[in-house]
């Protein structure tokens, strides 16, 4: 069945992927402040806090599409720091890039996402966890410090993008390794997972 498709984000890079791949989105960003759910990493896990702010994103979308199926994800990046886990976030400021770039040198960090699609016509929902093993090597504070002035990651959670890391000459790419399903999930939207989802609504994109 074919159905009209509404992503529910403002991520012009998950739009364009999804574009790519066939599937035509609708743009409604939810009105949500992911941030004031930070401290419940401890209790949900990464794995938990990634669906449960899906849901929420839907759930905000939703009203204003009833008819349409509603994409929601939600991404949660996680590094261990001495001895303990730290969440990645969107940082504004160079100085905060730099800092949580040089967090990840040297180690593999890992970003969890969680998707949520609901048909507003029938009121199903399917979900599911992606989750993605990604690898840098050990960088200098100048590196970063490069790094930041010339791609201005401000708006990615871990403060680097991957398809940066082809045009990062004279530097040497960060990231060494991906780990996962598909490199699609690093970019917060698994394809292979959507797919999945999409199939277990028996929903096809389009109008």
């Amino acid at each position: 069945m074919h159905r009209r498709m509404v992503l529910a984000s403002s991520s012009r890079y998950r739009a364009a992927m999804l574009a790519e791949a066939g599937v035509e989105v609708q743009i409604d960003p939810p009105e949500i402040d992911e941030r004031e759910w930070d401290d419940q990493l401890v209790h949900l896990g990464a794995d938990g806090l990634a669906l449960e702010l899906a849901r929420h994103k839907a759930a905000a979308v939703l009203p204003r599409h009833p008819d349409a199926v509603v994409i929601a994800g939600d991404q949660v990046g996680i590094v261990h720091v001495d001895g303990g886990v730290a969440m990645l976030t969107k940082q504004p400021d160079p100085e905060g890039a730099v800092g949580q770039l040089m967090s990840m040198s040297g180690t593999t960090h890992e970003l969890v996402n969680g998707l949520v699609l609901v048909d507003g016509a029938s009121g199903r929902r399917a979900e599911g966890v992606d989750r993605q093993l990604v690898t840098m090597r050990r960088f200098t504070p100048g590196e970063a410090r490069q790094y930041v002035e010339r791609f201005e990651p401000f708006d990615s959670s871990g403060s680097y993008r991957l398809e940066d890391q082809e045009r990062m000459a004279p530097l040497e790419p960060f990231v060494t390794e991906v780990r996962g399903e598909h490199d699609s999930g690093v970019l917060g939207l698994p394809l292979p997972l959507l797919h999945r989802l999409l199939a277990e609504l028996a929903v096809q994109p389009g109008e």
